[in-house]
């Protein structure tokens, strides 16, 4: 069983410092660090990867362990799966004390609920821009883009690459559209 610090700060004037400290004080064996402009977080990342059944994540607070409540779901669900425990150390969470199973199913049903609210924020603007007149979807511009791409490729004088470049189409979306053009034709 090992202790494993994770720290993280996420803008320019934060210091890693205080995290650190306190995590070397818990006795975490190794600390894993993120900076803010490390997007990737492959110090999380790391820290997932040299965790083994049985040992302990600890954290400074769980905001420095996930961006959002989705985020700490995922981590929390991957640790619990791995049988490895984690200790948030300023809201006095322990998840190998028997109260700590409840901590990760409220954190699954927060991260539950959170999911149901973004759906119907989206189908509720969804319907408002509908409401209001709004097309949804493709814009004209890319019609044009096709368009454009379906000349290039009948002139014979450009390779797939130099139309997608050119175009900023996705392959598949011009051999789609010539596709169709074709089916069209033959009608």
């Amino acid at each position: 069983m090992a202790k494993l610090g994770y720290a993280r700060v996420s803008a320019d004037k934060q210091s890693l410092d205080k995290q650190v400290s306190i995590l070397t004080e818990f006795g975490c064996r190794k600390i894993f660090t993120d900076e803010k402009n490390n997007t990737e977080r492959t110090g999380l990342q790391a820290m997932l990867e040299y965790a083994r059944e049985g040992d302990i994540v600890i954290v400074y607070k769980l905001d420095r362990l996930a961006k959002s409540i989705q985020d700490l779901h995922q981590i929390t669900k991957e640790l619990r799966g791995r049988e490895i425990d984690l200790i948030s150390l300023t809201q006095q969470i322990d998840t190998s004390a028997k109260e700590g199973e409840m901590i990760f199913h409220m954190i699954e049903v927060c991260a539950e609920f959170e999911k149901g609210l973004i759906i119907e924020r989206i189908k509720a603007g969804v319907e408002n821009a509908r409401e209001k007149g709004v097309k949804l979807g493709r814009k004209e511009a890319n019609r044009v883009l096709k368009e454009k791409a379906l000349e290039m490729y009948h002139s014979g004088e450009y390779t797939m690459k130099e139309i997608t470049q050119e175009t900023r189409l996705a392959r598949a979306t011009i051999y789609r559209y010539i596709e169709q053009k074709k089916f069209q034709n033959e009608k």
